[in-house]
């Protein structure tokens, strides 16, 4: 979307504020100016239910992005995230770079607020990428460069981890790249400030309906707060040692002290790479023909044996791959973001979905080339395999990533990989055992990782590809299983909040699903919210009539007659 259309459905969307919910909102917004958490939050949670009714999604994913913020104010990380990740998704559907670069840059702050510097690179990354499309972006791919400091950091965490260089080393180390992260923090956060002052027509939606209350205020006490938060933010996680690095940051943002001396060693495993795995000649030959022989040289251990979790792939030179949402592949915490040729990042997506056993070339030809002559689909493939080596080779080197044997391709087994959907699996697998074990903590714990790992629908690129649909259904089902699971586990526990927040994710996914509906209705009720266990009762029965043409079911009705009779 060019930056003058984008403009133009801002203004579009505006004009329809008087609808449903929008009153509600403002009203809610106004509550948020006087620190009011508990109040606005009620009322962003019933705009919220006001707008999926009603299929205000420019309304719905607003009222949610409001809620993420008074949950990362009030410390409920884990809250704000699920909140983020469902107003993101959301975003996605409205073709708006714009939002979704600034939704994705409040995402990538919740990450740090987790330690988890992967994910928020991931997110920085997103956020330069959509802001780049409406010319919003911080000058000089500020936000890019952010995401190469969490790399960093979580590079120097592996290499302590490793014992190549000792603790104080590395603290050291650490301490200077998150005082430079610090640094590059504060500089987004002044363009925005300044973007959201200069162009309102813009701006004026995040401005006021994206309430960061330490980004958006430039009084000191807000500025000073949002200081404050973020030394919270990052004092805690990286350091496996607070001790050895005291004055992480100091109290005036313009005076960060400089780390302690490293020695000269630090300096040099700094610059070297992690790893650094031998290729034999026959294997550096492999890379040139698309149909060479492959190397019959004693491997490594497979990589399923090597790498349990994606640090691990990290430390030993392997790839990390996540397929939930839009595809990522880092290898040694390198984004692989440029990729050769046109259907090399669509052929790698079906090697990691088929990566257990070879796929001849007869197949990925008629697959991919369909329409083609045999010989020239055989052409296409073989220049696509050699796209997608080359771009393996720009960040790996000689190690051989795609192999061919026996007029078959596949993925070097001996390369260390994590996949994200391998570990789902595994997780759900873990829930369901220790579920019927009686478990119930454990069950909770592997529901809770597979939910964090589901960040989209699986290989969601490929979104009309036959191939990919069963196992995209096979893990949604999984995923839903695990909210359901974990929302009535807590529902029953009479954590609401959390309840309320993992069956709207259950919506998101399937607004339809009357599990979810009734964990709402019931959750509500009990805080003796009839108003909105009424509207979420309307709001199911509207998506079923209108996406399937169906009804409540009668165990739905009679569960809604029961409480809604006791709050009367």
């Amino acid at each position: 979307m060019t930056s003058s259309n984008h403009f133009a459905a801002h203004r579009s969307r505006r004009a329809g504020r008087d609808r449903p919910g929008w009153q509600i909102y403002r009203r809610a917004l106004d509550l948020l100016q006087h620190q009011e958490w508990d109040a606005a939050l009620s009322l962003l949670a019933e705009a919220e239910v006001v707008f999926r009714t009603t299929n205000d999604a420019d309304g719905q994913w607003r009222a949610l992005a409001a809620q993420a913020e008074i949950h990362l104010s009030q410390g409920h990380a884990h809250l704000a995230m699920a909140r983020a990740l469902a107003a993101l998704t959301i975003i996605e559907h409205l073709d708006d770079p714009h939002a979704c670069g600034l939704m994705a840059w409040r995402a990538a702050l919740i990450a740090l607020r987790h330690g988890d510097y992967r994910a928020s690179g991931a997110y920085l990354q997103r956020a330069q990428l959509c802001l780049d499309m409406v010319d919003a972006a911080p000058p000089g791919g500020l936000l890019a460069a952010t995401a190469q400091l969490c790399a960093e950091v979580v590079r120097w965490q592996q290499v302590m981890a490793q014992g190549r260089i000792d603790r104080a080393e590395g603290d050291a180390s650490i301490h200077e790249v998150r005082a430079e992260l610090m640094r590059h923090l504060l500089a987004i956060h002044e363009h925005i400030a300044e973007h959201c002052q200069s162009a309102p027509e813009a701006w004026t939606g995040i401005t006021i309906d994206l309430p960061p209350p330490m980004l958006t205020d430039h009084s000191p006490s807000l500025l000073q707060r949002f200081l404050a938060w973020w030394r919270s933010i990052l004092a805690p996680h990286a350091l496996p040692n607070r001790s050895a690095a005291p004055h992480l940051l100091v109290d005036d943002p313009l005076l960060i002290e400089e780390p302690p001396a490293k020695a000269e060693h630090a300096v040099n495993a700094r610059d070297a790479p992690i790893t650094d795995s031998p290729v034999d000649e026959s294997a550096r030959a492999g890379e040139v023909s698309a149909d060479a022989p492959e190397d019959r040289t004693p491997r490594a251990p497979a990589a399923s044996d090597v790498s349990t979790t994606p640090e691990a792939a990290s430390s030993v030179g392997g790839l990390t791959v996540y397929t939930f949402g839009t595809l990522r592949v880092y290898y040694n915490d390198t984004l692989i973001d440029q990729w050769e040729g046109v259907r090399s990042r669509s052929l790698f997506r079906f090697l990691i979905a088929n990566r257990h056993a070879p796929i001849s070339k007869e197949r990925l030809a008629e697959l991919f080339w369909p329409d083609s002559e045999p010989e020239l689909a055989r052409r296409s493939l073989h220049q696509a395999v050699y796209c997608l080596r080359q771009t393996f080779k720009r960040v790996m080197g000689d190690v051989p990533v795609v192999l061919f044997v026996n007029d078959c391709y596949r993925l070097a087994p001996d390369v260390p990989l994590w996949v994200d959907s391998d570990t789902f699996e595994e997780a759900i697998a873990a829930a369901r055992s220790a579920w019927s074990r009686g478990d119930m903590d454990g069950a909770i714990r592997e529901y809770g990782r597979a939910i964090d790992l589901y960040q989209g629908d699986y290989m969601a690129e490929e979104r009309y590809e036959d191939w990919v649909e069963e196992r995209r259904i096979i893990f949604q089902s999984a995923y839903l299983e695990a909210l359901h699971q974990l929302a009535r586990t807590y529902q029953e526990r009479k954590d609401y909040p959390m309840a309320i927040m993992l069956s709207q994710r259950a919506l998101s996914v399937d607004s339809c699903d009357e599990d979810a509906h009734r964990v709402l209705i019931g959750c509500y009720a009990a805080q003796g919210l009839r108003h909105l266990a009424m509207r979420q009762y309307q709001a199911c029965a509207t998506a079923l009539r209108s996406q399937l043409g169906l009804s409540p079911s009668d165990e739905l009705e009679a569960f809604v007659r029961r409480v809604i009779e006791k709050t009367e």
